[in-house]
């Protein structure tokens, strides 16, 4: 007796493979915009967060700056010069970004200056996420 497998056997488990990763792929693509838009959002919030806290921590005005073209958050600080120091640069993954406001500044007690209801809209795919800062500089997450 001969041991092997028939085209028609080879040929099913195919159809059967191409069916389940047909039904699969959008589901799994859906989520991984969704994960990658939370995880921009909440690093988003930390950055907010912390230029908030460095504001307070420093006694100077801190601010982040969100890149034009690109997913990218740089968090700057005012020097004793008055010019401002780069701090870190933070990559927010395969996300697009749309804000109506490109900097968030803190004065030195933390609350939002020239700030008020910046909204960032952070999107891939069908997932959207939207982060608006307040007056006072507090991040609300819709």
């Amino acid at each position: 007796m001969e041991r092997g497998t028939t085209l028609a056997e080879v040929m099913s488990v195919t159809l059967i493979v191409a069916l389940m990763a047909s039904v699969i792929t959008p589901t799994a693509r859906r989520m991984l915009d969704r994960i990658a838009v939370q995880n921009a959002a909440q690093q988003v919030a930390a950055i907010h967060e912390t230029a908030r806290q460095a504001a307070i921590a420093r006694g100077t005005m801190a601010r982040y700056e969100i890149a034009k073209d690109r997913p990218v958050v740089a968090f700057m600080a005012k020097s004793r010069s008055g010019s401002w120091d780069t701090l870190h640069v933070w990559s927010l993954g395969a996300v697009q970004l749309r804000t109506s406001q490109r900097v968030v500044t803190f004065s030195p007690l933390g609350i939002g200056y020239g700030a008020s209801n910046t909204t960032l809209v952070i999107l891939r795919g069908a997932a959207v996420e939207t982060l608006t800062v307040s007056r006072t500089g507090r991040l609300r997450v819709k």
